[in-house]
């Protein structure tokens, strides 16, 4: 049945298109006015447009809406809007904590640089939302062009042009890839509707099927890159170090997060999962371990903070993707929202991490490790969120990381004996990361500060990092209660 344009169509997209026409307002105002305020209040308030229609949207406040709209292209169910509600998230926190940074070192670039998010922002919504393969192809350019010019925004930096240069030309190459496997799984599906996909792989293709396998191992290659899984993730450290502090918090959470949105609605509501998964998940599982041992065992060899923190997000995606060959044994609702869930608490605690070193090198200019010495006599609250988030990162007991991390290696422990192995690993590379997260904490305490004097934090920033610490507390004390109810409820998630 052909499918009309109508109102309740756009409605269901108006929180992707607010954010597109915010992103041009505020390109817009950059360009009339000069002053840096007026620029960052409206990109930061302006989302709460989006965040409004979102809100409607589950509420059904303005009625119900169809499951799907534009042809069967995009839909706004609940996997759709929870992953919008993480995107204002994140968007919220990364220009809030860039104002001080970005009227410092992106002066002649802050207009374009809050627009250049908005658009990203745009697209990751977008493939959280789309379900056709055309509609996430072009989402993920139009989220992924703008990050390579955020790389480069520092015109006058070295470093910075040539983390814009190799995020192009990996970028590309990831692309091309993706671009196959999505054209393999067409010819041999017929379709590029993902509800089509899943009644052509459970009725006509068998598990045995080379072609579906090629193209389920080309698009888990493509979005490899883009989550900085292992032997995927070469451009992380050198582009999280060249890029500007707050590009480099908008990748580490924005480009995870999105790239596991369109994995999961790829293989999961696209019916990867069941005829090649019994192939597949032993590739995710193998990269998986390499991932979490690579990424945790090179990140305690690190001096500067945001490579360290480029090898700790490498070490946290290879817990996601426990998770996802867990999805992919056993396709259970607990299995889809263990990942949820990590992705949640992961997002919030990177605020907390990062809005710590955009502060210092906005004070100082500074980045390495032992610049964050003394830094609890110097700036204490700073300090003190920073730590905090940094425990739960390591997975410290009763922090939120620890238990959104044991929820999701019990979900694997539950898939069967298989996985057990990935488990221990787990396990052993969770203690690893607890020596590199605590020499900052130790650092930030024990050490003596190289200025017997106090940083003045711009007020953007502490109230980012009260919003992280309220964020990790708030996890940590309703996470029995959340993850209770996912046991119980969370199936209603994906209808």
């Amino acid at each position: 049945m052909k499918i009309q344009f109508d109102a309740a169509q756009f409605w269901m997209l108006s929180p992707q298109l607010s954010v597109v026409l915010l992103g041009f307002l505020v390109l817009g105002m950059d360009l009339i006015t000069k002053r840096r305020l007026p620029t960052f209040l409206v990109a930061l308030f302006g989302l709460v447009v989006p965040l409004f229609f979102t809100l409607t949207l589950s509420l059904g406040t303005f009625g119900t809406h169809p499951p799907r709209a534009f042809f069967g292209m995009f839909a706004a169910d609940g996997f759709a809007l929870f992953f919008d509600y993480l995107f204002l998230a994140i968007g919220f926190g990364v220009i809030l904590v860039s104002y001080g940074y970005a009227g410092k070192f992106l002066r002649a670039t802050r207009g374009e640089y809050y627009s250049v998010i908005l658009l990203s922002l745009a697209g990751m919504m977008l493939m959280g939302s789309t379900t056709e393969l055309i509609s996430i192809y072009i989402s993920l350019e139009l989220t992924s062009i703008p990050l390579y010019v955020l790389a480069g925004l520092m015109r006058h930096e070295t470093r910075s042009a040539e983390a814009a240069v190799k995020y192009v030309l990996l970028g590309a190459m990831s692309s091309a890839i993706l671009l196959y496997g999505l054209a393999l799984l067409y010819g041999v599906t017929g379709s590029t509707d993902l509800g089509e996909i899943a009644k052509s792989v459970t009725t006509v293709l068998h598990g045995g099927n080379l072609v579906l396998l090629a193209a389920d191992v080309f698009i888990f290659t493509g979005f490899g890159f883009k989550i900085s899984a292992v032997p995927f993730h070469m451009w992380a450290p050198d582009i999280y170090e060249g890029a500007p502090s707050p590009s480099t918090l908008f990748f580490s959470i924005g480009s995870k997060a999105a790239g596991f949105a369109a994995i999961l609605r790829i293989f999961v509501f696209g019916g990867l999962i069941g005829p090649s998964s019994a192939y597949l998940w032993v590739m995710v599982a193998i990269v998986a371990a390499v991932t979490m041992t690579l990424g945790n065992i090179v990140a305690l060899l690190q001096s500067n903070i945001k490579r360290m923190m480029a090898y700790s997000s490498i070490g946290q995606a290879g817990y996601l993707l426990v998770g996802l060959a867990a999805l992919m044994l056993h396709n259970t609702p607990e299995g889809m929202l263990s990942m949820l869930a990590f992705l949640a608490v992961y997002i919030v605690t990177n605020i907390g991490v990062f809005t710590g070193i955009i502060g210092l090198a906005d004070a100082t200019g500074k980045e390495n490790i032992r610049d964050f010495d003394g830094l609890g006599r110097r700036a204490p609250w700073i300090a003190f969120g920073m730590s905090l988030s940094l425990l739960s990162l390591a997975g410290i007991p009763p922090m939120a990381g620890f238990l959104s991390k044991l929820f999701i290696l019990a979900t694997a422990w539950g898939s069967g004996s298989q996985l057990a192995w990935l488990v221990i690993l787990g396990l052993i590379n969770s203690a690893i990361s607890i020596v590199y997260y605590t020499n900052v904490v130790w650092r930030m305490f024990a050490f003596e500060p190289p200025k017997k004097d106090r940083l003045a934090m711009p007020a953007a920033i502490n109230i980012g990092m009260a919003l992280a610490v309220a964020g990790i507390l708030a996890l940590t004390v309703v996470f029995g209660l959340l993850a209770n109810q996912i046991l119980t409820g969370g199936a209603g998630l994906l209808k």
